[in-house]
């Protein structure tokens, strides 16, 4: 039997790790999370299962940011505060896990246009640019031109 709530318990622990850059492994999820490692077997076979439902579960915190914007600049923008504000999570997220293709549905969404001719290619230019940006962010020094630089690659994206 299952407690209520464990597999919600075994995200938060394991995006706790990622956070700070420690690996996923069952005895770390276990001792984040205040679990029996034996307890996260019926919920995830192993680590990769854990990593991908942290990466799933940060994708719909980003979505909700994304899709939450005002428009189209101030959601590439939330997409780029995302990636700042948790760092080693997007790296994961891109990186164990393949989230192009929701991320590209989700610019498309953002992008809802029925004047646009090519809303997919449309969305795609939009997301490599910010992903490409925020990659730049994440592995470069932080300069305080990044913050007026971002929004005018937005708009040009856009």
């Amino acid at each position: 039997m299952t407690r209520p709530g464990c597999r919600e318990t075994i995200v938060a622990a394991a995006t706790a790790l990622v956070d700070r850059r420690h690996a996923v492994t069952l005895r770390a999820v276990s001792r984040e999370a205040g679990l029996p490692t034996s307890s996260i077997y019926p919920h995830f076979p192993d680590p990769p299962a854990i990593l991908l439902a942290v990466c799933h579960e940060s994708f719909r915190e980003l979505e909700t940011a994304v899709l939450g914007a005002a428009d189209a600049c101030s959601a590439g923008l939330a997409y780029l505060d995302f990636a700042v504000a948790h760092p080693h999570r997007y790296r994961v997220m891109f990186g164990a896990a393949d989230l192009s293709g929701p991320a590209l549905r989700l610019f498309t969404r953002v992008l809802a246009d029925p004047r646009r001719t090519e809303p997919a290619a449309d969305a795609l230019v939009l997301w490599l640019g910010l992903h490409g940006l925020a990659d730049q962010r994440a592995t470069t020094r932080r300069s305080p031109r990044f913050a007026v630089l971002a929004p005018r690659l937005i708009t040009s994206l856009v």
